[in-house]
């Protein structure tokens, strides 16, 4: 019994990687599905990116994460991660109620937070259940100084399972010290 236990945890691990994660005991499965950000690279179809500062001002980079889930969703832990080191900041990390996840659909879910590098971390109360999302803005940078990913850890009520955005398409952002702003489009982050 504990050899198979450690088999179906060891391979929601695995599928996490891949942005799909599995209840060990079969109560829930969920992908990610999308990562974008309030920043584009250099124009309205650029890849999304995060700026520390934008036209010589500190900036908090707004992101939203969507996902598919199945099953019961009693809470979510979400967090960023940079993809250069292991280290974690838990200042980048949250827990969310089901109950404050915004559906966009049967099964999808989207949380849309603010990441401030003035505090280091998710600003206060910046995960709310109907969120103000703003529009997408095109940007120069320059002085890459990293990327991240987000990860999910999907509580059912009977276990927890692992989504991340790490190896989906378009699922890392690049993040840059220093962002000018070249326009703001109709897109919504």
């Amino acid at each position: 019994m504990k050899k198979m236990l450690l088999g179906a945890v060891g391979l929601s691990a695995v599928l996490a990687s891949c942005g799909t994660g599995y209840a060990p005991d079969g109560s829930g499965s969920g992908s990610v599905t999308q990562l974008r950000t309030e920043y584009r690279l250099g124009n309205a179809s650029g890849p999304f990116i995060a700026c520390d500062n934008l036209d010589n001002a500190t900036a908090s980079t707004q992101v939203s994460v969507s996902f598919n889930v199945s099953g019961n969703v009693q809470n979510v832990n979400i967090g960023l991660y940079g993809n250069s080191t292991s280290a974690y900041d838990s200042n980048y990390n949250t827990n969310v109620s089901g109950s404050q996840l915004a559906a966009v659909g049967t099964g999808s879910y989207r949380l849309t937070f603010n990441a401030n590098p003035a505090t280091g971390g998710f600003l206060p109360q910046s995960i709310i259940v109907t969120p103000t999302r703003g529009k997408v803005k095109v940007v120069n940078a320059s002085n890459k100084v990293g990327s991240f990913h987000t990860e999910l850890a999907v509580n059912t009520g009977s276990a927890t399972y692992n989504l991340s955005s790490r190896l989906i398409s378009n699922g890392n952002v690049d993040v840059y010290t220093s962002c000018s702003l070249v326009s703001v489009t109709n897109e919504d982050v």
